[in-house]
């Protein structure tokens, strides 16, 4: 079923005529051989998922029923973009929206029809996910000023679903597979590589999506790049009382423009809290779900990130779990008002690592899951956190 892959040379994204063992060669940050597949997902959590959906096993089965009946799911699903000139135009707000919506649904749907294959073996849904992938080797720029927030999610998904299907060896040639690696290079790094100012969601969005690139193009300078710009954004974007005092870590790359929304209170009280919480808990939960994907694609790689933020990244999310579910927030948090606007699946991966693989209780996080998250009726993703309870709802023993 899976492709071997070449091994990489130390800063390059050339690939090798021969096999290398993983222990030939290191770099400062990853192992020299990159794992395939092993974006957010590797070998064993993908067959692991197969075994729980056929065992009827939950969260995985409910979140393979949500995902095979959802619009993602369906069989012989027609992409909706790129426009046909192949530029991505998106304004602030997506407004001009010239295929930034579309590209977010199709996204989606190529990550969730590679998944739905690899349970199955169905090959329509391989098929759907190549469809996609194909059509969007075409696009040839990002365009306006939500240009490098759109590169970056559709980044996010679409290398995603691309490692899934190229590993399975399902017939995307090798051709088709050139050329959506020459618009990941030419497309979508130009508008990533250097990430932002703007607020954490967005230059975390940016890391996850380089970090996705690295591994599909084996690009080891790229790698070693999105996992030194992780290190400085994480923790301007978290704040911990314990480790950090009484002020928060400074934004990266000079955002002497990016606020904390009005936070002025930072001690033990509100560790844990977001630059961006008190604009509103969506966007907190798109930031958490960006790093905590880059987190999952490096460890799988050899860069153990979550050990490296672990204090910092459990209080993040069990503070942001708390007040999703609905508690009271007190004064000294943004003034006592916070937009909740939403939970979204952004919490199975982070569960997974956290607790059931390093044995550490985070109450609240389960709590969220448990009672709201997996309770969902319907398809439970947006943009970058789709799929979670299918690929994440439990570690391999």
């Amino acid at each position: 079923m899976l492709k071997t892959f070449k091994s990489r040379v130390l800063g390059s994204n050339l690939f090798l005529g021969v096999s290398i063992s993983v222990m030939t060669l290191w770099s400062a940050s990853a192992q020299a051989a990159f794992q395939h597949p092993g974006i957010v997902v590797n070998l064993k959590q993908l067959n692991y998922m197969k075994s729980q959906v056929a065992a009827h096993a939950e969260p995985f089965y409910s979140a393979y029923l949500k995902a095979s009946g959802s619009i993602y799911g369906q069989q012989h699903y027609k992409p909706a973009g790129p426009p046909s000139g192949g530029v991505i135009e998106c304004g602030p707000g997506s407004r001009p929206d010239n295929g930034c919506s579309t590209a977010k649904q199709d996204g989606i749907a190529a990550y969730t029809q590679a998944l739905l294959y690899w349970v199955t073996g169905n090959k329509v849904y391989a098929q759907d996910a190549i469809a996609i992938l194909n059509a969007y080797s075409h696009v040839k720029a990002y365009t306006n000023t939500n240009a490098p927030l759109q590169a970056a999610w559709d980044g996010e998904k679409l290398i995603r679903a691309a490692e899934i299907i190229r590993a399975a060896n399902v017939g995307w040639s090798s051709a088709d597979i050139s050329a959506f690696s020459n618009m990941i290079k030419n497309a979508i790094l130009p508008k990533i590589y250097a990430g932002s100012s703007a607020n954490g969601n967005w230059e975390l969005s940016m890391i996850d999506a380089m970090l996705a690139a690295a591994v599909f193009t084996e690009n080891t300078s790229l790698f070693d790049h999105a996992v030194t710009m992780w290190h400085q954004r994480v923790p301007a974007y978290f704040y911990n009382y314990n480790i950090d005092g009484n002020h928060h870590v400074p934004l990266p790359r000079g955002a002497s423009s990016t606020t904390w929304y009005g936070q002025t209170v930072f001690n033990s009280s509100t560790s844990g809290i977001s630059q961006e919480t008190c604009r509103d808990l969506g966007h907190v939960q798109y930031g958490m779900a960006a790093a905590i994907n880059a987190a999952e694609t490096a460890t799988i790689q050899g860069v153990d990130l979550y050990k490296s933020e672990r204090q910092r990244l459990e209080t993040g999310i069990e503070f942001l779990a708390y007040y999703l579910q609905g508690h009271s927030i007190p004064s000294y948090i943004c003034g006592g008002n916070v937009n909740i606007i939403g939970t979204y699946n952004t919490f199975e991966i982070a569960y997974n690592a956290f607790h059931n693989r390093m044995g550490d209780s985070l109450p609240n996080t389960h709590s969220l899951l448990v009672n709201t998250v997996r309770k969902s009726k319907g398809f439970s993703g947006w943009t970058i956190s789709a799929n979670e309870g299918l690929t994440h709802g439990g570690n391999p023993p």
